[in-house]
C-alpha cells in the first residue's frame, strides 16, 4: 500500500533536497498541484474512456505536471555531467516510458481522492513547496504530501513529492546512479535496464 501510495503521489521526481524557509507562496503554484492532480485522476477514472484514449490523454496530461527531462537528469546525479548527447536523449526516452507506464498502471486503480491544499512555502522565486493532504477512496488513512514546483520555462511543474518524509526522486536518483557504478560508469546500462522494466 504504501508502494502505491508514492506511485500515485509522484507524477515526476527532482530537483534537490527540500530546505523550505518560512516565507508564503503565491497561489499560483497552490492552484496548479489542485487543478493539475485532479485532471490526471479523473481522466484514468472515467469509465466512459476506452484504454487507448486513457493512455492518449493521460501522456499528455503528465507533460503538463512533470518535466520528466529535468528529472531524469536529476536521476542520473552526477553521471547527467559526464553524459554524451545520445547518452542523455537515450536514457530520458527510456525513463520517460518507464515513468510513464508505471504511472498509468498505478494510478489507474484511483480517482475518488480528494486533495486539500493547505498552505505553500517560498525557497525562492520560481521555487516553492505545496503542502497537501490526500484523503478518501482507496486511501484508509489521510497522506500528508509536499510537491516542489518550479518554474521551468516560465510554466510550473511537479519535479518531485514527499510522502512520509521521503523524497521520491531522491530514491530514484539512489537506485539509477547505484545501477551505473556496478557497471562501470555505463549510463546505456541504465537505460536497457529502463527499457527492460517497461516490457
Amino acid at each position: 500500500m504504501q508502494n502505491k501510495t508514492n506511485l500515485l503521489l509522484f507524477f515526476t521526481l527532482v530537483i534537490f533536497v527540500l530546505r523550505p524557509v518560512p516565507v508564503m507562496a503565491t497561489p499560483e503554484a497552490q492552484t496548479f498541484v489542485t487543478e493539475k492532480v485532479a485532471m490526471v485522476l479523473n481522466t484514468l477514472s472515467d469509465p466512459a474512456l476506452n484504454s487507448t484514449q486513457k493512455t492518449t490523454q493521460f501522456h499528455q496530461q503528465i507533460q503538463q505536471v512533470a518535466d520528466i527531462s529535468v528529472i531524469a537528469r536529476f536521476v542520473l546525479g552526477a553521471y547527467a555531467a559526464k553524459a554524451s548527447v545520445q547518452e542523455l536523449d537515450t536514457f530520458t526516452n527510456a525513463f520517460r516510458s518507464y515513468a510513464l507506464s508505471i504511472y498509468q498502471t498505478e494510478l489507474g486503480q484511483y480517482g475518488r481522492e480528494v486533495l486539500q491544499v493547505h498552505r505553500s512555502l517560498d525557497r525562492h522565486p520560481g521555487d516553492c513547496v505545496v503542502i497537501t493532504t490526500l484523503s478518501g477512496g482507496s486511501i484508509t488513512k489521510p497522506q500528508n504530501v509536499k510537491w516542489r514546483v518550479l518554474t521551468i520555462k516560465g510554466q510550473p511543474r511537479v519535479v518531485d513529492i514527499e510522502v512520509s518524509g521521503v523524497w521520491i526522486s531522491q530514491n530514484q536518483r539512489s537506485d539509477i546512479t547505484s545501477l551505473i557504478k556496478r557497471n562501470g560508469g555505463d549510463i546505456d546500462a541504465a537505460s536497457q535496464a529502463l527499457k527492460e522494466r517497461t516490457r
